[in-house]
């Protein structure tokens, strides 16, 4: 009987280090892995399509005062469609990774302007990824208020060309589900654009 019970001790023990190692690699795949941003099909806030505005003629009265409202309360939420590219490297191709949850923010010229985070699921795999994602957003602020000029900014922002742009880096910080649960990476990852 002892016998028996060591043995089903040492094949659970073997059972769970598979499982950990088995994580632990697809973990550090994805913590590895290339990330970047391929094409922006849709960004729209509290309602305003932003990838139709080029400058702040393009705001129509109304479009202003439902986003006036919206920053002087720091309650934005954006709709986006993403083509994220993800280049797991050789011998990862085959893996893919449910984020359960996915921190964000956007930096213009090395400052937080914009963050956010996206509650809803999404399966990523090595290559081109197309995701739909509903976040709030926050403003950075200063002397503890919004302006609606760094949004007006940002929304401009997506239609410069590469050249005329400041330098904008967009972080994740993806809390992965893992078959011993949810992990979130200790740091952003920068994605390449």
């Amino acid at each position: 009987m002892r016998v028996r019970v060591k043995n089903c001790l040492l094949l659970l023990v073997l059972l769970v280090l598979g499982v950990a190692c088995k994580t632990k690699s697809d973990v550090d795949a994805f913590k590895e892995a290339d990330y970047s941003l391929q094409q922006i099909d849709k960004v729209e806030v509290n309602g305003v399509d932003l990838m139709q505005k080029k400058g702040p003629n393009d705001f129509s009265f109304s479009d202003a005062a439902r986003l006036f409202s919206a920053v002087s309360a720091n309650n934005l939420s954006a709709i986006s469609t993403l083509g994220l590219n993800v280049s797991l490297g050789e011998g990862n191709e085959s893996r893919s990774m449910t984020v359960t949850q996915l921190k964000w923010q956007l930096l213009v010229d090395d400052q937080k302007t914009v963050s956010g985070l996206v509650d809803e699921p999404v399966e990523l795999k090595n290559g081109l990824n197309l995701i739909t994602v509903r976040s709030p957003l926050k403003l950075a602020e200063v002397n503890g208020r919004t302006d609606l000029n760094s949004l007006l900014q940002l929304a401009t922002l997506l239609n410069q060309e590469k050249a005329d742009r400041p330098k904008v880096v967009l972080q994740i910080k993806p809390t992965i589900l893992t078959s011993v649960g949810p992990f979130e990476l200790p740091a952003f990852i920068n994605i390449k654009n």
